[in-house]
């Protein structure tokens, strides 16, 4: 049953590592895009008011793709609760630089600090 359980971690871990990275990518690029458009605006001698609702809409896309970030950390935290829930205790699943604690909320989002939980680290 355990080795199920480890299973089940490892390959839940690695799926949320992945969103995680491809949320960032997803950032990465919007950010690049958010740059470029007016730059490019203002290489052409082009009016501020020229591509304006564009700019718009990429800022948005900027903003609601850091609301989906938060929610995956928060996500990432959660399951932090759940693995020790399920008896798997401080094990790491999966790669990178974790900080040493983060810290939960009501109603799942870590915006604001009530309580410190300890991050999964390696056994």
């Amino acid at each position: 049953m355990l080795n199920e359980r480890v299973s089940a971690a490892k390959k839940i871990a690695a799926d949320l590592h992945r969103a995680e990275d491809a949320i960032d990518e997803a950032m990465i690029r919007i950010a690049q895009l958010a740059a470029t458009l007016p730059t490019a605006r203002r290489e052409t001698n082009m009016s501020a008011i020229v591509g304006q609702e564009a700019m718009a809409k990429v800022a948005h896309a900027l903003a609601a793709a850091g609301e989906v970030r938060q929610l995956l950390t928060d996500a990432h935290l959660a399951l932090t609760v759940t693995q020790k829930e399920v008896g798997l205790g401080t094990r790491m699943f999966g790669a990178g630089v974790k900080p040493a604690a983060a810290k939960l909320v009501d109603e799942g989002s870590n915006d604001m600090s009530v309580a410190a939980l300890p991050l999964a680290q390696a056994s």
